[in-house]
C-alpha cells in the first residue's frame, strides 16, 4: 500500500465506507488505524485508505473481497454505518440516474425503504447548496421509484425499512451504496485508554463489566466468591463475554470471601422467625452487607487504577446504600465509574440480562424486597463494617493472567 491517501477518483469502481458514531479527528485517526490492522491480520490488501471529514473510504486490490472485508469491519466499535459504494461522478444528472438504476435493482415489491444522503464536508456553503441538493435528489428517487407502481414505501423510521439507500457526496466524487449494514455503535474497546476496576460476583456486576468494555475501557476484573462452584461459573461466563472483544489476554484477581465472619443484622420490626417477609429481608440485607464488603475492599486496594465500576443500580439497591456508598468514594482516592447500569429501565435490564446470562431473569422480586422492606438503612448495618474490617485487611488478591485466544481458562480453574 504504497499510498495511503491518494486523491478519490471515479476511476476506483468501488469502495467501502464507514460512517462513525464519534465525530472527531481523533477517533478517524483511531478508526483509521484499527481498520488498517484488521483488514491486515485478515489477509485483506487495502489499495488506499483516506478520510474523507468524518468518513473512511477503503479501496482493496480485490474487489472480490468486499462483502466479506466489510463483515469483518463491521465488528470495529464506533461504527454507526458502513456500505458498499460505487463510485460516481459528482454531477446531478449522472449521480440521479445511477441512484436510480441501483435502486430498482436493490428493492423489490412491496418492500419499505429508507433514503439517507449525507456529506462528508465538514462545513456547509453560504448558500446550503448541499441541502438542495439533498431534497431535489430524495425528491426525484422517490418520485420515480413510486411510479413504478411496485408498493415501494419511503420511510423516514431506520426500523421499519426493508433497504436503505445511502448516498455520500464527497468533495470531488460520491458514493451510491450497494450494502449497507448496521454497525457496532458502542465507543471501541479501549478507546478512553483508562484501566478501571471491575468487580464481579453476580450477574449485575457481569453486566457493568459489558458496559464498561462497550465505554472504551480496558477493565481490571476483580473476582469475589464465597466457593469454588460459583467462581468456576463466572469465570466461564467471564471467558465467553471477553472473546467477543479485541484482546489477547487480560489480567485478574482472584479474592475468596469465605472466611469472613458475615454478622447479622437485626429487623427494626423483629419480625418472627417464622415470618416470609423477615427471611426475605434478612437475606436481602446480607446481600447488601455482601456489596458493603466488596467496596470496602476496592476502596482500600491499591491496585493500578483509581477508576472503580459499582454495579449500582436503582431500582434494585435501595436509595439510601447507593448514596452512602457515592459518599464513601467522594472521600476516598478512587473515582466511581457510575452510574453505567442507571440508563436502563427495569424492563430493559430484564432483557439484558436474560441475553446475557442466557436464562429468563427477573428482578420483580429484588425490586420489591430491596426498595420496599429494605427502605433505610437497617439499625445495626453500620457496626456490622467495623466487625469485618480485620477480614478486609487479610484478604489476599490472587493474581492471574489469561491468554484468550488460547483457550487458558482451563489452566485457571486448574490452578483454584
Amino acid at each position: 500500500m504504497s499510498n495511503i491517501d491518494f486523491p478519490l477518483s471515479a476511476d476506483n469502481k468501488h469502495a467501502i465506507v464507514m460512517e462513525p458514531t464519534i465525530k472527531s479527528i481523533s477517533f478517524m485517526k483511531f478508526l483509521k488505524k484499527s481498520a488498517i490492522a484488521l483488514l491486515k491480520s485478515n489477509k485483506y490488501k487495502p489499495k488506499s485508505i483516506k478520510t474523507e471529514g468524518f468518513y473512511l473510504i477503503i479501496f482493496l486490490n480485490d474487489n472480490s473481497q468486499l462483502v466479506q472485508a466489510t463483515e469483518l469491519l463491521r465488528k470495529i466499535s464506533g461504527i454507526l454505518y458502513i456500505f458498499i459504494g460505487a463510485v460516481m461522478k459528482l454531477e446531478y444528472d449522472t449521480l440521479s440516474k445511477s441512484v436510480l438504476s441501483i435502486a430498482n435493482k436493490l428493492l423489490t415489491n412491496g418492500e419499505k425503504y429508507l433514503i439517507r444522503i449525507e456529506t462528508s464536508k465538514l462545513t456547509e456553503s453560504k448558500d446550503d447548496d448541499f441541502t438542495y441538493f439533498k431534497h431535489d435528489l430524495e425528491f426525484f428517487i422517490q418520485t420515480e421509484l413510486s411510479s413504478k407502481a411496485i408498493g415501494l414505501a419511503p420511510v423516514q423510521d431506520e426500523a421499519q425499512a426493508d433497504k436503505i439507500l445511502y448516498i455520500l457526496i464527497g468533495n470531488d466524487i460520491a458514493f451510491i451504496s450497494l450494502l449497507v449494514l448496521k454497525g457496532s455503535d458502542c465507543t471501541p474497546f479501549n478507546f478512553l485508554q483508562d484501566i478501571v476496576l471491575c468487580p464481579i460476583y453476580d450477574e449485575c456486576s457481569l453486566l457493568s463489566l459489558v458496559q464498561v468494555l462497550d465505554s472504551g475501557y480496558m477493565p481490571l476484573p476483580i473476582f469475589f466468591f464465597r466457593n469454588q462452584p460459583q467462581l468456576i461459573k463466572i469465570i466461564r461466563k467471564f471467558d465467553e463475554i471477553i472473546r467477543n472483544y479485541p484482546i489477547d489476554s487480560v489480567t485478574f484477581h482472584l479474592i475468596s470471601m469465605k472466611d469472613i465472619q458475615w454478622p447479622s443484622v437485626r429487623h427494626a420490626n423483629r419480625a418472627s422467625k417464622e415470618d416470609d417477609i423477615s427471611k426475605e429481608w434478612r437475606s436481602q440485607v446480607q446481600c447488601l452487607i455482601y456489596e458493603q464488603v466488596i467496596i470496602k475492599i476496592l476502596l482500600h486496594s491499591n491496585l493500578d487504577s483509581v477508576l472503580v465500576s459499582f454495579p449500582f443500580v436503582p431500582f434494585i439497591q435501595p436509595n439510601w446504600f447507593i448514596e452512602k456508598n457515592i459518599k464513601l468514594f467522594h472521600e476516598s482516592k478512587k473515582i466511581l465509574l457510575t452510574p453505567l447500569l442507571f440508563s436502563y429501565t427495569p424492563r430493559a435490564f430484564e432483557k439484558k440480562l436474560t441475553k446475557l446470562i442466557g436464562i429468563n431473569y427477573s428482578i420483580h422480586q429484588n425490586t420489591l424486597i430491596r426498595n420496599y422492606l429494605v427502605d433505610s438503612e437497617p439499625k445495626d448495618f453500620a457496626k456490622v463494617e467495623g466487625k469485618y474490617a480485620n477480614s478486609i485487611s487479610h484478604l489476599n488478591f490472587k493474581k492471574f493472567s489469561l491468554n484468550i485466544r488460547k483457550n487458558d481458562v482451563l489452566d485457571v480453574l486448574d490452578s483454584i
